[in-house]
């Protein structure tokens, strides 16, 4: 194992020489030396934090959300105005630096502290060490981090590629040389790990010794290396993978024969776990002494004996044989911990070693799944991993088999769902059999069976078949959604039962319910029947924040009610905007960060600004902005980011938004609003020339009467006149009484084109308006305009 780590130093040096991103330094070389200038960022010990450059931006990334730092500033000069965005799990901290200027990211007793440096090591950190280096393992890469923080997942900032951050407590120096690799490429950073992933395969998440990046499809991407074989296994090992071994499938004792010798302990709990018994696999392993008990956590190094041993060959196998079991006794605690229900001692299934190889990644699958975690990478991992369940000892595939086919048959995608097929002609299969038939189009060989499992014997497979008649039945048009909760309802109420409701069926039912009373207009109790569900094996936790996402969306924006409450009774009263708003503030945490969120905080922001609450908006607006992958969409958030700003008379943070939102290739009425924005702007700035020239082309309403305001200010009254001549023509009726936004108008016009003498103007007008009233004060106004008229006018 030492010879494989050092081989891949060896490699990663040749490869890097092919393939390497532009060291940071690089960057710098052309730039002049700036005055001194620092930033302390006061993250505490607890705040993991990532440092990198998204192209013309620094952008500094914390693990947790800081609200204490929404108003950060540095001292005048290159820090003076950090734009700071604070999200529901992070804080992000941009600083828009064209110039590129040499940095250094440091750690400090109160926080971290950004300066310029123009010394030779600006820009970069010590050469990381070989601890510190990428270790190639089967489907998967460790990234060694002691002190990793909660890896997060952002759009860009500046180009919308997903990016993968690992932050870091500590200081590690960052990654000085980017790489590329096949799905994803090594972002340069000052610190913390950066991934941009150019494959949706590619995911990251933390272990215990760092953080693991592999990829996740039923075809994957070539990540890590290939599984390989380190010592002779027996016949039924060497057909199946490292697991049959472990588990005690094969030969016991970790690949050793057991009628050589005295059965071990660890022989015994493969023996109990063969049998379909991990809870007495588990009671042997925790008693066993601490000489032969298995490790609490993997590592990616194997054990040094096998790197010091350098006396006999036959230490050497002994320590071989040793390091085997005690591999076997990690892997088969945390699998007979999955199913006997201690999910909390089965982390290992999730570390590097066992969580990403061919040959156990599927027990991944099943922790992710009992743990109620991402139902996409849990559904593709159980998917591909079927057949070889299907292949384990009877008593084991009673334990997991149904259960996993299940749980693909309600979240796994199409081509997760086909693995399935065809399932085995056992009644355990029979609800995940019609789950599909109903995915299938089928829905009335689906309906018919899961009636029949209504009756089952099981208690557990009887509720779970009621939810999802009723959720069919719903989907189908075959229920109203008023009708469907309430029968949800009865669900819950389980009368008549001979058991109990089982917790794993409750929670689905409450989804269901809660989906039901969002379609009857009912956003109150769906909220509120939501709030009662956690994530679990029934709920993940991305289909939970989906479940929260739609509510909210109905919320933000209103939709026609699919169907109507039974017996015709009204849906519930409208709510208010203020309740609308208290509803979505207070739930907005439980939708995952991402491009589905911008959206909704982009139509949040709405509300706010319509409401007066500029603060709100701001925040909401900024989010959005930062979350949101398309360019497009990114602009929208943008601009209206620089709306709320101008209302708050945050000008900066408007000039900021608007520089962002520019892109070449923005829609025409978006380049419009922008432009027009803009153009506010710097009207508030005090360049009235600057928002002319930008207002040039916009002959849109608003368009028109910020010009005829700009004019007005400057008293250029007969170009005045003009703007304004074109928006009361297309705006003012010829007849009828004039609401009051065109009574101001036409007074306004009037106005004017007295102030430029414009005595045609002012008779189109009056015979315009034809003896109807611009009201009391302004009627009087008007007719001494009229009567200022010279007498010379032919007109008059």
């Amino acid at each position: 194992m030492m010879r494989r780590a050092a081989a891949c130093l060896v490699l990663m040096q040749g490869v890097a020489a092919q393939t390497v991103l532009a060291p940071l330094r690089a960057a710098y070389g052309a730039v002049p030396p700036s005055a001194h200038a620092s930033l302390l960022l006061p993250f505490d010990a607890r705040t993991a934090v990532a440092a990198f450059w998204s192209g013309p931006d620094f952008v500094v990334v914390a693990d947790q959300p800081l609200p204490a730092l929404s108003h950060l500033s540095g001292d005048h000069g290159l820090f003076s105005s950090p734009d700071v965005t604070v999200l529901e799990r992070a804080t992000v901290i941009r600083l828009h630096l064209p110039a590129y200027p040499q940095l250094s990211f440091s750690r400090q007793s109160d926080g971290w502290i950004l300066q310029t440096d123009v010394s030779d090591h600006a820009g970069s950190s010590s050469a990381p060490s070989a601890g510190s280096m990428p270790v190639f393992m089967p489907g998967a890469v460790l990234f060694p981090q002691k002190q990793a923080g909660r890896v997060l997942m952002l759009p860009d900032p500046v180009s919308g590629q997903r990016l993968l951050i690992a932050p870091s407590l500590g200081v590690t120096g960052g990654v000085p040389q980017g790489r590329r690799a096949e799905g994803y490429s090594i972002r340069p950073s000052l610190e913390g790990l950066v991934i941009a992933a150019d494959s949706p395969q590619i995911a990251l998440r933390g272990a215990a010794d760092g953080v693991v990046l592999d990829a996740v499809a039923l075809d994957p991407l070539p990540v890590g290396e290939k599984e390989a074989s380190s010592a002779p296994a027996p016949a039924s090992v060497a057909a199946h993978g490292a697991d049959w071994g472990w588990l005690g499938f094969g030969s016991a004792g970790g690949g050793q024969k057991a009628s050589s010798r005295q059965p071990s302990r660890l022989d015994s709990a493969q023996t109990a776990f063969a049998a379909g018994q991990p809870w007495q696999a588990l009671r042997v392993l925790d008693r066993t002494p601490a000489s032969e008990a298995p490790a609490t956590s993997t590592s990616t190094s194997t054990s040094t004996s096998t790197s010091t041993s350098t006396s006999t060959s036959t230490s050497t196998s002994k320590a071989a044989r040793n390091d085997t079991a005690q591999i076997a006794g990690t892997f088969l605690h945390a699998a007979a911990s999955l199913l006997a229900g201690h999910t909390g001692q089965a982390q290992d299934l999730n570390d590097a070693r066992f969580g990403d190889a061919p040959a156990t990644r599927v027990w991944r699958g099943l922790y992710l799944m009992q743990t109620g975690q991402n139902r996409q990478t849990a559904s593709t991992l159980l998917a591909a991993g079927f057949a070889q369940m299907q292949a384990y000892p009877a008593a084991v595939r009673a334990l997991m088999v149904p259960q996993a086919a299940t749980y693909v048959a309600r979240f796994g995608d199409a081509a997760s769902a086909a693995l399935l097929d065809p399932l085995p002609d056992e009644s355990a299969y029979d609800l995940a059999r019609a789950l599909l038939q109903a995915r299938a189009g089928q829905a009335e060989t689906a309906r018919v069976a899961l009636e029949n499992l209504t009756a089952s014997s099981s208690a557990q497979t009887a509720a779970y078949a009621r939810a999802a008649l009723v959720g069919l039945m719903l989907e189908k048009d075959m229920l109203a959604p008023a009708t469907a909760a309430e029968a949800y309802g009865k669900l819950l109420e389980n009368e008549g039962q001979p058991a109990a409701l089982p917790s794993g069926p409750k929670a689905t039912i409450r989804l269901g319910q809660a989906h039901a009373f969002a379609l009857a207009g009912q956003p109150q109790a769906a909220l509120a029947v939501l709030d009662r569900v956690l994530a679990g094996p029934d709920v993940p936790e991305d289909v939970l924040s989906s479940a929260y996402l739609a509510i909210l969306r109905g919320l933000v924006f209103p939709e026609t009610v699919r169907g109507a409450p039974a017996g015709g009774a009204a849906l519930a009263a409208p709510l208010s905007a203020a309740e609308r708003i208290g509803l979505i503030a207070a739930h907005l945490p439980h939708v995952e960060d991402g491009p589905a969120k911008a959206k909704l905080l982009a139509g949040y922001g709405r509300l706010l600004l319509a409401g007066g609450q500029l603060d709100a908006a701001l925040a909401a607006f900024g989010q959005a902005a930062l979350l949101q992958d398309n360019p497009v969409a990114k602009a929208e958030a943008e601009d209206l980011l620089a709306q709320a700003a101008l209302q708050a008379h945050r000008l900066d943070v408007a000039q900021r938004a608007l520089d962002r939102a520019r892109h070449p290739g923005l829609p025409e009425d978006l380049a419009t609003q922008c432009a027009y924005d803009a153009a506010r702007l710097a009207v508030a700035l005090g360049d009235p020339d600057r928002a002319l020239s930008l207002l040039e082309r916009d002959e849109t309403d608003a368009g028109l009467e910020l010009r005829g305001q700009v004019y007005e200010a400057q008293k250029r009254w007969p170009e005045a006149v003009l703007v304004l001549g074109r928006l009361a023509a297309r705006s003012v009726p010829e007849d009828g009484v004039l609401p009051e936004p065109q009574q101001e108008l036409v007074s306004r016009l009037a106005t004017d084109a007295a102030a430029a003498q414009d005595s045609a103007t002012l008779l189109r007008l009056k015979g315009w308006l034809a003896g109807r009233t611009l009201g009391a004060e302004r009627d009087e106004r008007f007719a001494m305009q009229i009567r200022s008229i010279k007498p010379l006018s032919p007109a008059h």
